[in-house]
């Protein structure tokens, strides 16, 4: 039998982040990670079984939420600070900037933030995946490897909840886009829009 259309995706397209205030429900500017190279989903569930008569008579299980891994080259500053709550500063003119990056401990701890994955289709289309609510359980790892000539890699684990809507717990999107250019010209690139693709009808 044959897919429909986006069913057939391969290889991470684009990875947008967008700071989420928990309690107003509101998403802050989105940034896109550079060099992005996973995000994993990895849906969890409380499951239970009821037996009667010696056999198992009912199955239960209930999502609560996700498991997510996240993976880059490099370290994309702006967009991790996103992710982190890290506070960073740009200092002089090329070609003599100076960027900073303060890594604070305690406090309020790490930020909520949404993520919207993008993974490209082998029929000229596009599958795209948001998660509402997410936080890093740590920092990503940094690794300064001083015996191989590679490249550094950023990578962090974290959790996905559901947020109250007016009909149900959601704890994310998922969209096929028949056509990769349906998608790119209503790409988000503020809080609102961000919001929208969670909230608004597919179009």
């Amino acid at each position: 039998m044959a897919f429909e259309f986006g069913e057939t995706s391969f290889t991470l397209n684009n990875f947008i982040a967008a700071r989420y205030n928990i309690t107003a429900d509101t998403y802050e500017l989105p940034g896109t990670l550079e060099s992005g190279q996973m995000l994993e989903i990895d849906p969890q569930a409380d499951t239970d079984m009821m037996k009667g008569y010696g056999v198992t008579t009912r199955l239960l299980t209930v999502e609560t939420m996700a498991n997510i891994s996240v993976k880059s080259g490099g370290y994309d500053f702006s967009t991790y600070a996103i992710m982190t709550g890290s506070s960073t500063d740009t200092s002089g003119t090329t070609p003599n900037q100076v960027r900073f990056e303060d890594l604070i401990s305690g406090g309020a701890g790490l930020p909520y933030w949404g993520v919207i994955g993008e993974a490209v289709t082998d029929d000229g289309g596009l599958i795209v995946i948001g998660l509402r609510c997410c936080k890093l359980d740590k920092r990503p790892k940094f690794t300064l490897d001083g015996t191989a000539n590679k490249y550094n890699l950023s990578e962090a684990g974290g959790k996905a909840i559901p947020i109250v809507t007016s009909s149900a717990l959601q704890l994310g999107r998922r969209r096929s886009y028949e056509t990769l250019a349906d998608w790119t010209a209503n790409r988000p690139t503020d809080g609102a829009e961000f919001k929208a693709f969670f909230t608004d009808a597919a179009s």
